[in-house]
């Protein structure tokens, strides 16, 4: 294993899946959540929260111990908080807006001298785009996400480190089985869901797995930075007025 994959959020939906294929692709896995690991496809696990900067700072430290350098730094940790803004305390929206937002400023302010040859991946969602009611702090912190994605491609590309973000739609996840239970009939929701994607399913965390895969590549993505990547099965290419 001679390349090393960051992963935050590694306990959720997605982060599993990143974790089992960078894994499979013969990476070494640093995982970090603040639940712990109930997977085999960390080779290190922090549980942590990346949110705060001691946290990030006593993984750093402990990085440096170990004498490695993250050559993939998947930004993947996030909170969703289904609340209408006027019912949103300032507490919660802070909490949102750290975790999803300020978590991608700290692990690349703190890990920076660790990065080598390091493409930075940051999960943003669809929700960036085009949204549902009861969700602003989620939503603005997805948005800010993506242009903070742009922000970091310009100030880092003279490092030689390139920046993406992934803008998932509807994947098989816990947040999206969360996300459902605010209906009626959550079975309905589904699927309607279903029936409102192109092509006919819901996503698999996999799916975007496999393309956060192909941008931390150096060979197969290395003219690629400050992009989105949109993996809804072509959600946002509908008009919701037709």
């Amino acid at each position: 294993m001679d390349k090393t994959v960051y992963i935050s959020g590694a306990e959720g939906g997605i982060g599993k899946a990143l974790c089992d294929t960078f894994r499979a692709e013969g990476w070494m896995v640093v995982g970090a959540d603040t639940k712990p690991c109930t997977h085999n496809n960390c080779d290190l696990f922090f549980q942590e929260d990346v949110s705060n900067a001691k946290s990030i700072s006593r993984i750093r430290d402990s990085l440096k111990r170990k004498k490695l350098s993250i050559q993939c730094l998947i930004n993947n940790a996030a909170v969703q908080l289904e609340k209408k803004m006027l019912d949103t305390t300032e507490d919660e929206w802070n909490s949102v807006i750290q975790t999803n937002l300020g978590s991608i400023f700290l692990s690349t302010k703190y890990f920076f001298d660790l990065l080598k040859d390091c493409p930075i991946i940051n999960v943003s969602s669809v929700h960036a785009r085009a949204t549902s009611k009861g969700l602003s702090a989620y939503v603005a912190s997805k948005g800010a996400v993506v242009s903070l994605t742009r922000a970091m491609a310009l100030e880092l590309a003279c490092h030689g480190v390139r920046v993406n973000v992934i803008l998932p739609g509807a994947i098989e996840t816990g947040m999206l089985k969360k996300g459902l239970d605010r209906n009626n009939s959550p079975e309905q929701a589904m699927e309607r869901l279903i029936k409102a994607t192109p092509l006919g399913r819901i996503g698999n965390a996999f799916d975007v797995a496999r393309l956060a895969l192909f941008l931390a590549d150096n060979e197969q993505s290395s003219y690629i930075t400050g992009q989105e990547f949109v993996c809804d099965g072509g959600v946002l290419a509908g008009l919701s007025s037709e």
